[in-house]
């Protein structure tokens, strides 16, 4: 039996049968999950609300969206926000800005599309899911005086930027640490190793 408090919506909300025939598979999905019941939610939000303008014939609670936030464990960050917006049988998923949980301008190399059934929609957005989080992330850090000056959080298999501190990392050179922070990795550190070639930072 899965677990109810996977993606539970607020009391208010209606999904209608797509909708919810799909958060019913991908609460079987998710029984499988590398990820956290805390990690991910659903919501039905307004398109106003989240920043987008209703198109004709659009209700404002016409998509779903299922979204997650990729922590750093061990760091009290959260370093990318992803999700995936169900439209009827299509669906689109993507890097999202981390307060209005709207789409970039263009795709990233993240991005997805599916269609198909609620059922074959939720077993793409969940194998989406669970490939982001088996990805490997490390820490670069640069230290002053032996205490960490800049940090800068990465994939370690693209070397696409996620998060950085206050101190821009850019000028800085090669880290004095690489730390494997997530993911399938054996990295523990190394020092004094070349930079990856980084991506921009998310939101």
């Amino acid at each position: 039996m899965v677990e109810d408090r996977w993606f539970l919506l607020e009391d208010d909300d209606e999904p209608d049968e797509v909708q919810a025939a799909f958060i019913n598979a991908l609460r079987e999905r998710a029984a499988s999950w590398s990820l956290a019941v805390n990690d991910v939610e659903v919501l039905l939000p307004d398109y106003i609300a989240y920043g987008y303008d209703l198109q004709p014939g659009e209700t404002s609670f016409g998509k779903l969206l299922v979204y997650a936030d990729l922590p750093a464990p061990g760091f009290n960050r959260s370093l990318l926000t992803v999700g995936a917006y169900l439209d009827g049988s299509t669906i689109y998923g993507d890097k999202l800005h981390n307060q209005l949980f709207t789409l970039p301008a263009e795709p990233t190399p993240l991005a997805f599309t599916g269609s198909g059934s609620p059922e074959e929609l939720a077993m793409i957005t969940g194998d989406w899911f669970e490939t982001i989080w088996r990805r490997p992330v490390i820490r670069h850090e640069w230290l002053r005086s032996g205490q960490i000056y800049a940090d800068r959080f990465l994939f370690a298999d693209t070397g696409q930027g996620l998060s950085e501190g206050r101190v821009h990392t850019v000028a800085l050179g090669a880290p004095d640490h690489i730390v494997h922070v997530r993911g399938e990795s054996t990295l523990q550190r190394v020092t004094r190793a070349l930079p990856l070639v980084g991506g921009g930072l998310g939101e």
